[in-house]
């Protein structure tokens, strides 16, 4: 069996169908009241119409096992069909690949686990759902709003790879490629757009719990029929699977990297503030991270297989790594194609609607400030998901946009989170400051820049297989090009100088890529410390202020104990209100 194999209209109404069983089931648990009852047309139209706090962020409402689904759910993507499985059947990255994107993966959720309860308490989670939140409140509005650029780039980019993965796989299983991916890229976006639009955030955490009992349910099940239909000896395995150096190297990318962007990821922030308490949280997290690490490693493993059977098709470049699993489940009977379409459009909402509500939770409460229409949100949603279905459209290299976007995300996560230090250690080690957290930012750009112009880089151009390199020459190998970059700049789209087939993840394995982001990493801390303590020793006490303060802004003496804000009217939970109102009057 060849692909394609369904056909344009079958893979179409495939995808359609999927998605909108979870848009029903999105409305459908929308429209019932907290009583059982279910709300009247009108009344529900009234509820959209005016989200409040709870509609976006489902705030402390949530018990752990169903923070650990949605943060799993929300975390798995479609894209999960392509990265640790080629990986597994790059043997030049085997298994160090491997585990470097599965603990990649993993590891945001483990290290808010540590982080998260400390800055959900420091921004008070009656008043904080974004990341963005925690920058106001530790540093000012400059620091906000380059943290509020960091996560919406990020989110935009992962909202464009998702969609392209949705639309490749279609396609791959489909006989009329463009018509279909044009009608599954719209079909996807706009439908998950209109129930999170509606619903909002709480209506995505319960179909993240349909979705990732689907996705560890199928996992099992079916791996049974797929390691059936593709049997490898012992010594085939043990002919694929090595430990590498530039597997290992591309380990320690994949950590720095993940963790860097994830960071600035506002959907997964959004579940740190729905959780009950830090118990609850804690857990939940705990869960989500093994149930990735499960995931991401079955993947890989599938990954090694592939390259267990068509290690010689893969050496001659007649298959290509990235397309590894589909050549696993190419062996299968056509109806578990219908079945794999359905699960990576399972994945593939469950991470699109969680990217959508993340963009609405961005500037959520400095909208309701400048006294903007709270819909705005909605519509600058709606702007950004009209743009990604472009940028999928177009098939414009989303691989080499993310290497970007998350060294990007590395320049400023030290400099942001080290403002988790609100005390001064000596008079040397001081408490960052907002100017030392934007110089921070800079001197991690700086470091990028140097080390392109010590390397003498000439730019950066993409080839028609997504692979950056450094001069126009190599590049125009394998035409047609696209200039993303010009000279030093250039090596913030880390050309590794080396031709290889299909570019996009393989580029993690270039010593050059690891030595960018530590350098990027390192930077950004040091200039962080470096130019806090200066800021300190200068301006004294007019240091801890923020930088600029807008009318609107509550007054901040401390930016280090910021004053805390209230509800405001409309937002307390419902569960709180009954609480106040259960409260003896006071005595006149």
């Amino acid at each position: 069996m060849t692909y394609p194999t369904l056909g344009s209209e079958s893979a179409i109404a495939t995808v359609t169908c999927t998605t909108l069983f979870f848009f029903i089931t999105a409305i459908v648990y929308a429209l019932r009241k907290a009583d059982g009852s279910f709300m009247m047309p009108l009344e529900f139209f009234n509820s959209v119409k005016t989200p409040n706090v709870h509609w976006l962020s489902a705030k402390n409402s949530l018990p752990w096992r169903q923070v650990g689904l949605s943060y799993f759910a929300g975390g798995m993507g479609a894209s999960v069909y392509y990265g640790s499985t080629e990986m597994g059947a790059n043997t030049r990255l085997s298994w160090w690949g491997v585990f470097g994107y599965t603990m990649g993966s993993t590891s945001p959720a483990l290290l808010l686990i540590a982080i998260a309860p400390a800055i959900k308490k420091f921004v008070g989670d009656k008043n904080g759902f974004s990341v963005t939140d925690f920058a106001l409140q530790r540093f000012g509005r400059l620091t906000q709003l380059v943290a509020a650029f960091m996560s919406v780039m990020y989110m935009f980019i992962s909202l464009c790879a998702e969609l392209g993965s949705i639309a490749n796989v279609a396609t791959l299983f489909a006989d009329r490629t463009s018509y279909t991916r044009k009608v599954v890229l719209c079909v996807v976006a706009l439908v998950t757009m209109s129930y999170t639009m509606a619903a909002g955030f709480p209506a995505s955490v319960i179909t993240d719990r349909i979705q990732g009992v689907m996705i560890i349910s199928f996992m099992l099940f079916f791996a049974i029929f797929l390691m059936a239909e593709n049997p490898v000896t012992p010594s085939e395995m043990d002919s694929v699977s090595h430990s590498r150096t530039s597997g290992f190297v591309v380990m320690v990318t994949l950590i720095i990297a993940i963790i860097s962007a994830e960071l600035f990821n506002a959907g997964q922030w959004q579940r740190v503030y729905a959780a009950k308490s830090t118990v609850d949280l804690r857990k939940g997290l705990a869960l989500g991270a093994g149930l990735i690490f499960i995931v991401m490693w079955f993947f890989g493993v599938l990954g090694v297989v592939a390259a267990a059977k068509y290690n010689d098709d893969f050496n001659a470049y007649t298959k290509f790594h990235y397309l590894a699993y589909f050549y696993l489940v190419e062996n299968l009977a056509k109806g578990w194609h219908f079945i794999v379409l359905i699960f990576a459009t399972s994945l593939c909402v469950s991470s699109v609607d969680s990217i959508q509500n993340g963009l609405t939770s961005v500037m959520y409460r400095d909208i309701k400030k400048f006294g903007l229409p709270v819909n705005s949100v909605r519509v600058v949603c709606l702007a950004l998901n009209i743009g990604a279905i472009v940028v999928a459209a177009d098939k414009i290299d989303v691989l080499s946009l993310f290497l970007m976007v998350d060294l990007v995300c590395a320049v400023a996560a030290p400099a942001l989170y080290l403002g988790m230090i609100r005390k001064d250690v000596n008079k040397f080690i001081v408490a960052p400051t907002e100017f030392g957290s934007l110089m921070g930012v800079v001197s991690g750009v700086l470091a990028v820049i140097i080390q392109g112009a010590i390397l003498n880089l000439d730019g950066a151009w993409t080839d028609t297989y997504g692979a950056v390199h450094s001069t126009k020459a190599v590049a125009e190998l394998a035409p047609p090009i696209v200039h993303r970059a010009q000279g030093a700049a250039g090596n913030f789209w880390l050309p590794d100088g080396t031709t290889i087939e299909g570019g996009g993840l393989q580029a993690f394995g270039g010593v050059r890529t690891l030595s960018t982001f530590i350098l990027a990493v390192c930077f950004s801390a040091f200039g962080t410390m470096f130019f806090s303590f200066l800021d300190v020793t200068v301006r004294g006490d007019a240091s801890r202020k923020p930088l600029i303060q807008l009318p609107f802004d509550e007054p901040v003496t401390d930016t280090r104990n910021p004053a805390p804000l209230e509800y405001e009217p409309g937002e307390k939970p419902a569960e709180e209100e009954v609480a106040d109102a259960a409260k003896p009057a006071a005595k006149v």
